[in-house]
């Protein structure tokens, strides 16, 4: 993994409306900062500029040419960023982390990691590298189930559990057998100790960056206290959400598809 660099979500915003991409940029702040006046950007990008400059990253001599205060690298590496048309993301909500993993070129991806929407680190690394990154960024504690538990609900009920106060009305929709009650107990013990959360590994095509991003690939899954429960989607099936409390060993190897997945986009 090669560093890159690492930045504020003003600065960030900054170099890629600079680079030419001004609706981009606001979306990056808008996340950050939330809504503001035009007035209120101007006073935010005019103090960004100084800390530019302060790194370094603001070229004055180019500024003074009546050219992009950047450097033709800093600029090229931006383009990379905004114009990638794959990417996967890999959120850790209860943390407030997020990291984006963008295709650049061959095997090449840009591993953009996001704290707090405040900090933004960015680093070069290759297909080779996912697996343990990912596996070092949840950082998944090593277990093997004693008991096989698992549960089926339909599409409607698995939406409903998003929100805590649904439990009551997904038991009486589901009507699980009384063993598949006792793991679906087991699973909401797990949910509830992580926030209400479920943490998913996400697959992008980006045709433009005028066009919303489309979902290919989606998977959830939990850390337990006696496994990782992994949700699958089973075409066809009257209830197609399958949650399964996995072993770790089976969780890597989900882990290492992703890796197949970004090295098929490589090729």
């Amino acid at each position: 993994m090669n560093f890159v660099m690492k930045c504020s979500t003003e600065e960030l915003a900054l170099l890629v409306s600079l680079t030419g991409y001004p609706n981009v940029a606001k979306g990056i702040l808008e996340t950050g900062l939330g809504r503001k006046t035009q007035q209120e950007w101007d006073a935010v990008m005019e103090a960004t500029a100084h800390q530019l400059m302060v790194k370094d990253l603001w070229v004055e001599v180019a500024e003074r040419n009546g050219d992009i205060p950047l450097s033709e690298e800093m600029q090229m590496f931006i383009k990379s960023y905004v114009e990638s048309n794959y990417m996967i993301r890999i959120p850790d909500a209860p943390n407030q982390h997020a990291a984006m993993l963008h295709h650049i070129q061959g095997d090449t991806w840009l591993l953009h990691s996001i704290d707090r929407d405040i900090i933004h680190e960015f680093a070069y690394m290759t297909v080779d590298e996912m697996p343990q990154m990912i596996k070092d960024y949840y950082a998944i504690s090593e277990k093997q189930p004693d008991v096989q538990r698992t549960f089926a609900l339909s599409d409607e009920t698995f939406d409903l559990l998003s929100v805590r106060d649904n439990v009551k009305k997904v038991q009486m929709l589901a009507d699980l057998a009384p063993e598949e009650e006792i793991h679906f107990q087991a699973f909401l013990t797990d949910l509830d100790h992580h926030a209400w959360t479920l943490h998913n590994i996400s697959f992008f095509h980006i045709p433009s960056i005028d066009e919303d991003p489309l979902l290919e690939n989606i998977t959830f899954f939990l850390p337990g206290s006696e496994g990782v429960w992994v949700v699958s989607y089973q075409e066809g099936a009257d209830l197609p959400v399958r949650v399964t409390l996995e072993s770790t060993d089976e969780w890597n190897a989900m882990v290492e598809g992703v890796a197949v997945v970004a090295r098929q986009i490589s090729e």
